[in-house]
């Protein structure tokens, strides 16, 4: 026997490590999470979102990153665009074409769209041609208009060649080729107008435009978002322009603002908090577009900004702000881990249903049914928490 305590009195256990099967050290999860292991999947046990590969840890378990979370998560290549998300815009990080609202993506940054980045982007109507900025297209390339194509004319929005005359369906009506089918000034036929405020639709002279849009050349558009003819026929936005209510504004993804020509989240932005030009204090961050103080994870700014809250155990901002936890009967209101739950009953109350709406909803002094502790019946009244 005593041999054996000898041995047994000189055992160790080993040092924990990311892969021995258990959770133990600082992991959050069976070997992930934690300062010394890798991030957890999705579903895994997590205490913080650096215990994640998502970077979202969401009532102690890792979550799917947002792309409205105003940061970093998931596949995102940047603050909520790239990856799984919406496009980048121009100057932010990616990792590929795919990652950029322009398409284009070098030296890991997203950049404007141009005339020599083989791609059909911008104002193009293909790879690196055509549209008002790039040289016309050869034949057999997708065109909008005519001088899209080097030769030729544009046909069912392909360049084709003319070698006599104008290639059907197209007609030699003066100097140049028409498409008889479309063309108000040439409807059916050469010289043949439409009056006015009447489109050529199929070589016939018909209604006008529908309601909100107006006629530009051969067809009605919506001058508000038209980057062909934003506010007017014929004004046309730059590369990486939208037609915002007619008027040309820099193309910002969702959830952001142009702000004197670049794209921020006003949301979280600390140059610009709530507005464009709005900055906070050196000592204060952007959150919910509000100034508040710099909260170090895992706290995080509630209140509009105002005050910082640990999301994890605040029963005020119980799971993420204002997200108070109910008041308990005859019990204080706890938020443990996210959840919210209660303390342990004030003296002289319990618990008997197990049910935690209620909270502790019997007076053991008093009740015959639980006298002085649960499920004690009384045969008559119970008196200071004893049965007679």
């Amino acid at each position: 026997m005593l041999s054996v305590l000898l041995v047994t009195a000189g055992c160790t256990s080993p040092a924990p490590t990311c892969t021995d099967g258990a959770k133990n050290g600082t992991e959050s999860a069976v070997d992930c999470g934690g300062p010394g292991c890798s991030p957890c999947e999705l579903g895994r046990t997590c205490v913080t979102h650096d215990d994640c590969q998502s970077v979202l840890c969401v009532k102690r378990a890792c979550a799917p990153g947002s792309c409205r979370d105003a940061k970093l998560s998931g596949s995102e290549t940047d603050i909520d665009c790239g990856g799984g998300c919406a496009g980048c815009d121009d100057g932010q990080r990616c990792v590929m074409g795919t990652d950029c609202e322009s398409g284009v993506c070098t030296g890991g940054a997203c950049a404007v769209p141009s005339c020599t980045d083989q791609l059909a982007n911008g104002l193009e109507s293909d790879v690196d041609c055509g549209g008002p900025t790039c040289a016309p297209c050869p034949l057999g390339a997708a065109c909008t208009r005519n001088l899209d194509c080097a030769v030729g004319g544009c046909v069912d929005a392909t360049c084709v060649p003319v070698t006599s005359g104008c290639a059907p369906p197209l007609l030699t009506c003066g100097p140049g080729c028409v498409d008889p089918r479309f063309d108000p000034a040439n409807c059916g036929g050469c010289g043949m107008m439409c009056p006015p405020g009447l489109l050529c639709q199929g070589g016939t002279c018909a209604g006008g435009c529908p309601s909100g849009t107006t006629m530009c050349g051969p067809g009605c558009v919506d001058t508000n978002t038209d980057v062909f003819n934003c506010g007017g026929c014929g004004i046309a936005c730059e590369p990486g322009q939208r037609c915002v209510g007619g008027g040309c504004a820099l193309s910002c993804a969702v959830g952001q603002t142009d702000c004197f020509g670049q794209c921020v989240t006003i949301a979280s932005d600390n140059a610009h908090c709530g507005a464009c030009g709005m900055p906070c204090s050196a000592t204060s961050v952007c959150s919910m577009s509000t100034c508040g103080p710099a909260c170090a994870l895992p706290m995080v700014a509630c209140d509009g900004g105002a005050s910082c809250a640990d999301p994890r155990y605040d029963p005020d901002n119980c799971g993420g702000c204002g997200q108070p936890c109910p008041a308990v009967a005859n019990a204080s209101r706890l938020c443990l881990d996210m959840v919210c739950g209660r303390s342990a009953c004030n003296a002289g109350f319990a618990d008997c249903n197990g049910m935690p709406g209620d909270g502790c909803e019997v007076t053991l002094a008093t009740d015959s049914m639980h006298c002085g502790r649960c499920n004690n019946a009384c045969v008559g009244s119970c008196m200071n928490g004893m049965c007679p």
